[in-house]
């Protein structure tokens, strides 16, 4: 997948492998390090592109407020005060990024003399009518499937499984007209029937691994279970 030069830091690059353990758990459990980066794995473009649609920031800005966040406010403790019962942990972490960006705007104001970087609120209406809430649920979305589809990719490599792969990606994810099952068991050497359970058995696959990914930033199967069907729906 091309790397997007907006986002390069902290981005899609970063592959981890899946676990059972939520990294709220880890997190409180010694592991903060490992959790953090996990995080930032899924969380780094969504938390970039609210700060940079909601306060109107240029790239090189919301880079810098990005990582500032992911640094200074991101830190052991914040695992530690989640309660699942007052939000999901997405909710709780772009809650977080507000306080964290007001408070960067209140220090600005005061230092301010004349001159400086100011936060303006982005009208929704401008935007297309698309919240900054919206935008973030729709980055982390697709950052989500796109680490799942790198962790597909990944398994498909080290499990000698490349034709699933290349008859996935040929079909599901190219850009422009799908190739027909004809075509693609023609390209490939195989029959009809194994292109379609080559698509049947990624499928099934990148859904297992997308949703061992959710499974690592949710704080049990409840939350889970509604942040698939927010996924899906």
């Amino acid at each position: 997948m091309a790397g997007d030069p907006d986002t390069a830091i902290g981005g899609a690059g970063n592959r981890f492998p899946s676990t059972q353990i939520s990294l709220i758990e880890a997190a409180g459990s010694g592991l903060a390090g490992e959790a953090l980066e996990r995080v930032i794995a899924l969380y780094w473009k969504p938390v970039y592109a609210f700060i940079r649609f909601k306060w109107r920031k240029d790239n090189e800005s919301a880079k810098d407020l990005t990582q500032g966040f992911f640094t200074s406010a991101l830190q052991r403790e914040f695992f530690q005060r989640f309660d699942p019962a007052k939000a999901s942990f997405r909710t709780y972490l772009r809650m977080a990024v507000e306080r964290f960006a007001a408070n960067e705007h209140s220090s600005g104001q005061r230092q301010k003399r004349g001159g400086g970087i100011e936060f303006a609120e982005l009208d929704e209406q401008a935007a297309g009518g698309e919240s900054p809430e919206d935008l973030f649920f729709r980055e982390w979305r697709r950052q989500l499937f796109a680490l799942a589809i790198e962790d597909l990719c990944a398994r498909c490599t080290e499990g000698g499984k490349l034709t699933e792969w290349r008859v996935f990606e040929a079909y599901d994810l190219a850009d422009g007209e799908r190739p027909t099952y004809a075509e693609l068991a023609g390209r490939h050497g195989i029959a009809e029937t194994a292109v379609t359970n080559a698509l049947a058995w990624a499928r099934r696959t990148l859904r297992a691994l997308l949703t061992a990914r959710l499974r690592g930033v949710t704080s049990g199967e409840r939350e889970l279970r509604e942040e698939m069907r927010r996924i899906w729906s």
